[in-house]
């Protein structure tokens, strides 16, 4: 865990940014990302270096060479380039930073990052340092979410499938859910024992797959705490209201749903062995062990974009709720 006497820290110099990209994350954002820094970045705060990622994984090392080379190293990609950047510069004080070029960019909209490149990269002008968690599965870096279940065959069958965007991430979920049956898992959950038949159960450390997606709408990056969401397998003539709850940041309103934060959690019962991990899948183990690490990575945000992203729904969810009770239980 990184040592900071604050939160914050003020770098006197111009700080040096690295950005790292990846060619062919995502839907073709980043390809015009060179000219974008250079018309956005101010050059008066920013002394700026680019190199492209060549082969999976060589974001990691290309991270890895930079601590303590770069101030700031920052992913440009989806959350699974993040991932791969992330967990080298976790442990140090080289922070991270996003500019999101994936598909669903689940942590950039958790964490109030513009998802269009040009306006992400105005941001950083006038971005902070902010510590945060990270967290792990069997020893497995994670900074955003890992689930089992539905939740990883969802993740895999995106992966195979042509083309990216919601289209086909939605046909993703479809595809997925109609011949999915839930399995049987046991939980510890910081020594509490439960037993729960799950369509999927996801540990988020952040609140949101991508696309909007909030699958826990409370959960907080810097709070110590792993929220473990248990969802049960919704009938039929319920998915329509449930994914609306999801959409909208009331997932922890239905009834299909379990919320418990925790800082320990062991899982068992994940039959096939398979994670999402931070929206990669990886096969690990029938038992799954996670952990969370507090305040183990820096990040370079706004730290008025740092903030649960519901807030701004608040009245209109309130309004909606009083005038349809009924929708957000199901």
């Amino acid at each position: 865990m990184i040592s900071f006497a604050q939160n914050f820290y003020v770098m006197s110099a111009k700080i040096k940014i690295l950005f790292i990209i990846n060619p062919i994350s995502g839907i073709g954002k980043q390809r015009k990302i060179e000219g974008l820094i250079e018309k956005n970045l101010n050059k008066e705060k920013f002394d700026y270096q680019i190199r492209y990622t060549q082969y999976a994984g060589h974001a990691t090392k290309i991270a890895e060479e930079s601590i303590g080379v770069f101030d700031v190293v920052t992913a440009v990609g989806g959350d699974g380039s993040i991932n791969e950047i992330a967990k080298k510069l976790a442990g140090t004080e080289t922070a991270l930073a996003i500019i999101p070029c994936g598909s669903g960019n689940g942590l950039a909209r958790a964490l109030g990052i513009p998802v269009m490149p040009n306006l992400a990269i105005k941001y950083l002008n006038k971005a902070e340092f902010k510590m945060i968690d990270t967290c792990e599965v069997n020893k497995k870096f994670f900074l955003s979410l890992a689930g089992a279940g539905y939740d990883s065959q969802v993740a895999r069958r995106y992966q195979y499938l042509e083309g990216r965007g919601f289209k086909t991430y939605f046909k993703a979920i479809l595809g997925s859910f109609f011949n999915y049956k839930p399995l049987e898992y046991t939980l510890n959950i910081d020594g509490k024992i439960l037993v729960r038949k799950a369509l999927l159960v996801t540990v988020c450390n952040s609140s949101q797959y991508g696309y909007g997606f909030k699958i826990s709408p409370n959960a907080e990056l810097d709070d110590g705490l792993m929220d473990v969401v248990i969802v049960k397998k919704p009938q039929l003539w319920r998915v329509p209201f449930v994914l609306l709850n999801v959409m909208l940041g009331r997932a922890h309103k239905s009834k299909c749903f379990e919320i418990i934060q925790c800082r320990k959690i062991e899982l068992m019962g994940n039959k096939k062995g398979w994670v999402n991990l931070d929206g990669e899948t990886l096969k690990l183990d029938k038992s799954l062990e996670f952990e969370v690490k507090e305040r183990n990575i820096v990040l370079f945000c706004q730290p008025s974009l740092f903030f649960n992203p519901n807030e701004l729904m608040k009245k209109f969810l309130e309004k909606a709720r009083a005038k349809s009770s009924f929708l957000f239980q199901q």
